[in-house]
């Protein structure tokens, strides 16, 4: 990967390389497996605590009820783990040890300064988790429960020092210390995904116990860099340290221990990289896509490659749209996180949908007009939306936050497109 060297093996158009993402992603065609393969093939589920990981799973297995996906975590074929840049994903079990130890990695870099402020030593760290251990063995507790659950006196409140790094109390860094190291591990409270308030409960088997994770870390990120170009290839260094929350250096190590070759992708990048065997596939010309996709809040098609941008057509960019994290507007041209839930007309972005709370109905909105034909295929999947999250999820928050106000206010704006 010397900078001096690189030679495109191959040239190919945005268009080419988005109808491989699409497809990569199974929004063209249905990945025929479990619903744990397709995490592991399509990406990790960012779980905000609404209800937009089912939404991101549907899209990807048309039919999918809410039940599949809640019971894949409860039987940990599925796990609620901390991971890349701090963010809580879904993760296939398989992938834990290595996610675990990379989010420990990025946690450590703050954690070790924030206790020493805090006043936290480790030895106190290690007297409440082995108080914890024990009152899991009861079964699952939530985290005031067992703080209820502990004697007396084990907790202790950090008062000032604790609020200025954020840490209320010694209870919260001892069980994120548990859960990377694989002795406690979260699970649905209530039995459902749409929530951030998980049970604590000691897991079967550790995850850890056997597992084959590199001890160096050049190592590691070279596995969750295979992870990440296998969804998201052909794409750039900068996505990729943009997701995994590498330096540049860091990413580039990593990256020299896969099989990548550049490609150059006209209207993306004259340096982006994929994983050689996807040359041969990338080579093939492909049929445009028919289908139709209501994707979820912050869904992985659009956030892997920096937002809306490459997947809208330019003539729309100037358009401003609500964006997430900030209170300011922004465009679907510079945006890179929506506050809108993306509609596709195959591997393009063609305009937005939202749950009306009070018609109990799936609006939705595109930029340009749509053939009448067309417009019925996309008022059934609407129905089949509103269905779903009307009857089986029974709400349509994006996020612990959202409300039923926020809805009708996103709501709002896709009617008037």
């Amino acid at each position: 990967m010397a900078r001096s060297t690189i030679t495109p093996a191959l040239t190919v158009s945005l268009e080419r390389v988005r109808a491989h993402w699409h497809r990569k992603q199974g929004l063209d065609e249905p990945i025929q497996a479990s619903v744990e393969e397709v995490v592991a093939a399509t990406g990790w589920l960012r779980t905000l605590g609404g209800v937009d990981a089912y939404l991101a799973m549907r899209a990807r297995v048309p039919g999918m009820k809410r039940r599949q996906l809640d019971e894949a975590v409860e039987q940990s074929r599925l796990q609620v783990i901390p991971a890349v840049r701090g963010c809580i994903y879904l993760v296939p079990r398989p992938e834990v040890p290595l996610v675990l130890r990379i989010a420990e990695e990025q946690h450590r870099k703050r954690a070790d300064r924030e206790h020493e402020k805090a006043g936290i030593a480790p030895k106190e760290l290690a007297d409440v988790g082995e108080a914890v251990l024990k009152a899991l063995r009861k079964g699952p507790l939530s985290t005031d429960a067992l703080r209820k659950a502990l004697p007396e006196g084990t907790v202790r409140s950090l008062g000032d020092k604790g609020k200025k790094v954020g840490i209320s109390s010694t209870l919260p860094p001892a069980l994120r210390h548990l859960e990377f190291e694989g002795k406690v591990e979260r699970t649905l409270d209530g039995g459902r995904l749409d929530t951030e308030r998980y049970l604590w409960r000691l897991p079967a088997k550790n995850p850890l116990t056997g597992a084959k994770v590199p001890a160096e870390a050049v190592e590691r990120h070279a596995r969750i860099a295979a992870t990440f170009f296998r969804q998201a290839g052909p794409t750039t260094l900068e996505s990729f340290t943009t997701w995994a929350a590498l330096s540049q250096r860091e990413a580039r190590a990593a990256m020299e221990k896969l099989p990548l070759v550049p490609v150059a992708v006209e209207g993306l990048a004259a340096e982006a990289w994929v994983l050689e065997e996807e040359l041969a596939v990338l080579r093939e010309k492909v049929p445009v896509s028919s289908s139709l996709s209501m994707l979820a809040f912050e869904d992985s098609y659009l956030a892997f490659h920096g937002g809306p941008a490459l997947f809208t057509d330019p003539k729309h960019h100037a358009r401003e749209v609500p964006v997430w994290g900030t209170t300011k507007g922004s465009t679907l041209g510079d945006a890179r996180y929506l506050f809108m839930r993306p509609l596709l007309d195959g591997d393009r972005l063609v305009g937005f949908w939202e749950y009306d709370v009070d018609a109990g109905a799936v609006v939705f909105g595109t930029f340009d007009k749509v053939a009448p034909k067309r417009r019925k295929a996309v008022e059934a999947l609407a129905g089949e939306i509103a269905t779903f999250l009307r009857d089986d999820v029974g709400r349509a928050h994006s996020f612990s936050l959202d409300s039923d106000d926020s809805l009708r206010e996103r709501a709002a704006l896709v009617k008037e497109m």
